[in-house]
């Protein structure tokens, strides 16, 4: 009987976004000190603690927003979920700019809904197209259209007069904007401009937040539903019923991670800044590769000379080896409707130190090389 010697394998994980930032000591300590008589059901749509706090955080950029705005959900993808159940009967669409994060595939199917792609392109940086391209999506079943700002993937940021443009589109249309900001203060150039600032769309905007990539607490699973529509907070009221509350001692880490100075979210645009820099500059030396530059969040796009990015995703983890190392990336047709608009494309997530990153592209190019001889 032959036995194969199993041989270790170093892997750089660029294919998530999972933070190896450390979880602020606050966070740590919320969590460490509570010890409640009873571990209770909480209220459907949050503790009034913690959906006070929510709204005081948002209002730095919608400064009329309370309690009754914000409901507290399982991480951000539930606030997503309980948005498409809320505005969707079976078979309504929702409008998304591809490519985009492929979860929101999942959370429509679970609703019932359909998402219909819009498609954007590297080459000018994943701007929305125009009112005329976009009229050109809406049916009678259209109820919203979805975005991600700061992108994932694209790490691509609106600029304010483009974000205008797509409200008052919207607006004007009569369906609802879902402004996914789960990556809103990971900005380089320019800050993000929140949907909620837009008061003439109040009753139109939906923003969904979370714990997980801000504050490096992924697996707390604490995210926010925010609308000041208030029939449609009736309705997100009674999703979360279906399900009781999010657990106390969640929300008692959000508590802390809402509490942060400012001085924080600078520390960590400039930790992901550093990061994404490094990304970039040594996709740079790759023959053959192209990506957007990202004004937000930690994600981009990759062209690369390959014929296929999940046969080449494939080969990084059972051929390809650079003394004892290789990567993991994700492949990019799960990005779009059309795996086929994605078939030479990958994402990279700069989720760990800048040296590592700079390690994990120098086997990119290389096994890039490999695949293409």
């Amino acid at each position: 009987m032959v036995v194969k010697q199993q041989v270790d394998v170093q892997f750089y994980r660029l294919n998530i976004g999972q933070p190896d930032v450390p979880t602020p000591a606050p966070i740590l300590d919320a969590i460490n000190s509570w010890r409640p008589d009873v571990i209770a059901y909480g209220p459907a749509s949050g503790l009034a603690s913690c959906r006070e706090a929510a709204a005081a955080y948002h209002s730095r950029w919608s400064p009329e927003l309370d309690a009754s705005h914000v409901a507290v959900t399982q991480g951000g993808s539930e606030a997503l979920l309980f948005a498409f159940c809320a505005l969707c009967d079976s078979g309504d669409e929702i409008l998304v700019p591809e490519p985009y994060y492929t979860n929101y595939n999942g959370f429509a199917t679970v609703a019932g809904a359909k998402i219909v792609s819009v498609p954007t392109h590297l080459e000018d940086g994943f701007n929305i197209p125009d009112n005329a391209t976009l009229d050109s999506y809406v049916t009678e079943r259209t109820k919203a259209i979805l975005f991600s700002n700061p992108g994932n993937p694209t790490g691509a940021v609106y600029s304010a007069a483009e974000l205008q443009r797509v409200i008052d589109w919207a607006v004007k249309r009569g369906i609802f904007i879902i402004s996914d900001e789960v990556y809103r203060r990971i900005w380089f150039t320019e800050p993000p401009v929140s949907a909620l600032e837009f008061e003439h769309a109040r009753d139109n905007v939906i923003i969904v937040d979370s714990l997980s990539k801000t504050y490096s607490a992924c697996g707390i699973r604490v995210g926010f539903l925010i609308s000041r529509n208030a029939h449609l907070m009736e309705k997100v009221e009674r999703l979360g019923q279906a399900r009781l509350g999010v657990q106390p001692l969640a929300q008692a880490a959000a508590l802390a991670a809402l509490s942060l100075p400012e001085g924080y979210y600078e520390e960590v645009r400039h930790i992901y800044k550093a990061r994404v820099d490094t990304m970039i500059n040594a996709l740079g030396r790759i023959d053959g590769a192209s990506c957007h530059q990202p004004e937000g969040a930690f994600y981009t796009m990759v062209r690369l000379p390959i014929d296929d990015s999940d046969r080449f995703a494939r080969f990084l983890i059972t051929d390809f080896r650079d003394a004892g190392e290789s990567l993991v990336v994700a492949p990019g047709g799960g990005f779009y409707s059309d795996p086929a608009r994605g078939i030479d494309q990958i994402r990279l997530a700069a989720v760990m130190e800048p040296a590592r990153i700079e390690r994990a592209i120098d086997i990119l190019g290389k096994a890039v090389a490999a695949y293409t001889s």
